[in-house]
């Protein structure tokens, strides 16, 4: 009986046109291999399932294909260089696992045999892969190696975290990003593969495998692999979501009403409807982060900002629980634990107290009919005006929206001033002299808002108040007071020892 190949491999991309969703890589490549202008080392960084090796072999196979056009750079796979490549016996082809090959001694051993010559073709090609996983040490004794190789070497690096690879390496090399691949790129290619192997998948079972594949095509040809045992009828979408523990889009929506409602004892009761159904705890996990996403973005697009910011929070809390699923030993109890929890908060009413205003806010105004003393309207109620028939104060809003328009710093110092309107002036009552000084420097910011509230032609006033009980009692003039006597103090730079009294 024959070995199966899993379908990954088998479908592995043999030709730059096959490679999908990296058209500028693979033009970038293609035209260096047409004008013979190839680098000596290459770095291909991305997330998984991206094509990075595929890409590297087909660089290998270009290089020491010898049924290749010149005017080509598509391996002809058909010589006996091409073959061995794809059977993965070529002796110019030396790939290195840098996960397990990652010391000093390895690359010393790969240093003393890179100068020997290509066993068939012009070029012997080094692919290390996954080599964020050199160690220091390895990476220093590679680097000579790296700036000035044989002329027959080329090294091709592959690497998922690219921010771990030192500067002196990415340097040496010319540095080519693999970009993840769109739901529609993949469901494309599943669509020419299930057709190659006769298998027939509906659209939403293709979509959801897309979905869940994350961007990496290996992935997903994986997840197709295995849905192919089903194959006696048609892959239809609840097959596919059984197969793969993934639960149903209308119960995570109903969980998600549920936790988002406060109602935590049914928000447990759907969850355990969920886990019974077979579906894996991280994927229910996901798919509330993506309807909790969706939501979001349909609550920011109607400026419902209250919603908005419930709806952060909790896709804030799943993503945090996303990353917790994977490690904890009872992943169960941690999701319970956690959207109860959600559930429980948001369902709490939020209540917002609002501040009395201060004794010394208050201020006296007298009515002109009774002579009544009527106390002035709170610091946020804003502009006054008097009624001439009844000499009733009715105040105007908007002082708090002003407020709100001023940066945080520059609020924090108008948040002690109480507003009165007179007339085209605005007077800001302070209490204390710090915030009055600093209100009169950041005029400036305050200035158009208030002339868009109340019109052009307002001017401001800064007044400093001061009670009854605090004001300094009254104390003869002395003569340091006299105006000629403080200039005459000041040009000279003196002061005022002795007062003498002289008769006229």
């Amino acid at each position: 009986m024959p070995e199966y190949q899993s379908l990954y491999r088998k479908y592995r991309s043999q030709t730059f046109a096959d490679l999908v969703g990296q058209d500028a890589s693979s033009r970038a490549l293609q035209g260096a291999i047409i004008s013979g202008r190839v680098s000596h080392a290459y770095l291909f960084s991305g997330s998984r399932g991206t094509g990075k090796t595929s890409a590297a072999r087909l660089l290998a196979k270009a290089l020491n294909c010898t049924g290749r056009p010149r005017s080509s750079a598509e391996p002809c796979n058909k010589c006996d260089s091409c073959l061995e490549m794809m059977a993965g016996a070529s002796l110019d082809l030396i790939e290195i696992d840098a996960a397990s090959n990652r010391g000093i001694d390895d690359v010393r051993d790969l240093r003393e045999k890179v100068n020997l010559a290509p066993a068939r073709g012009p070029y012997k090609v080094y692919i290390i892969d996954e080599a964020h996983g050199l160690t220091g040490d390895a990476f220093n004794a590679l680097l000579k190696t790296l700036e000035e190789p044989p002329p027959h070497a080329v090294f091709v690096m592959c690497t998922t975290d690219a921010q771990k690879m030192p500067l002196t390496v990415i340097g040496r090399c010319q540095h080519f990003v693999f970009r993840r691949h769109g739901e529609d790129q993949i469901v494309s290619r599943l669509t020419h593969i299930a057709a190659a192997e006769k298998v027939s998948v509906d659209d939403d079972a293709m979509r959801l495998i897309a979905r869940t594949a994350q961007g990496s095509m290996r992935d997903a040809v994986g997840l197709l692999d295995q849905l192919v045992p089903l194959a006696s009828g048609p892959i239809t979408l609840e097959s596919a979501r059984s197969l793969l523990g993934i639960a149903d889009p209308r119960m995570l929506d109903g969980l998600l009403d549920h936790v988002l409602s406060g109602e935590a004892s049914e928000a447990l009761a759907e969850l355990n409807g969920v886990y019974a159904a077979g579906a894996e705890l991280r994927q229910v996990v996901r798919g509330l982060m993506e309807g909790c996403r969706d939501r979001l973005l349909a609550a920011l697009n109607k400026h419902d900002l209250a919603g908005a910011r419930r709806l952060s929070a909790v896709l804030d809390a799943l993503l945090h629980l996303d990353g917790e699923v994977r490690r904890h030993a009872e992943p169960r109890f941690l999701v319970e634990a956690t959207l109860a929890r959600l559930a429980v908060e948001l369902g709490t009413p939020t209540v917002i107290s609002e501040p009395s205003p201060p004794p010394d806010a208050l201020r006296a105004s007298t009515s002109p009919a009774s002579g009544e003393v009527k106390p002035s309207p709170p610091p946020d109620a804003l502009r006054a005006s008097t009624s001439p028939a009844s000499g009733e104060v009715k105040p105007v809003s908007g002082w708090s929206e002003v407020l709100e328009k001023l940066n945080r710093t520059v609020r924090a110092v108008y948040l002690d001033a109480q507003p009165e309107v007179d007339g085209s002036t605005l007077i800001l009552w302070f209490r204390y002299g710090f915030h009055h000084k600093k209100a009169q420097e950041q005029s400036p910011q305050l200035i158009p808002l208030v002339r868009e509230w109340l019109g052009e032609a307002t001017k401001i006033e800064y007044r400093l108040r001061e009670s009854e009980g605090t004001k300094p009692a009254a104390r003869p003039a002395s003569p340091e007071d006299d105006p000629f006597v403080r200039e005459v103090v000041r040009r000279f730079d003196g002061r005022v020892t002795r007062v003498k009294e002289v008769s006229e």
